[in-house]
């Protein structure tokens, strides 16, 4: 999944979770399952943000060889 996927899920996981919260209880199987792949998926967003930060930055601020030497 692409970020902007990812990004979808997680808000019609969440819309679904909080719906179901106003009528469940929050031990129930259904409400955990669908807490654990929201959970999933949130960690997938955030590793995707931080692999694009780290191939952007790694580069930036790589020590310079000297052009003298």
């Amino acid at each position: 999944m692409n970020k902007k996927q990812l990004k979808r899920t997680i808000v019609i996981e969440k819309l679904t979770l909080n719906f179901l919260l106003k009528f469940l209880s929050p031990t129930n199987s259904l409400i955990v399952y669908i807490s654990q792949i929201l959970d999933k998926h949130v960690w997938r967003y955030q590793h995707l943000i931080y692999k694009n930060y780290k191939k952007k930055h790694s580069r930036k601020y790589a020590i310079k060889k000297s052009k003298a030497a």
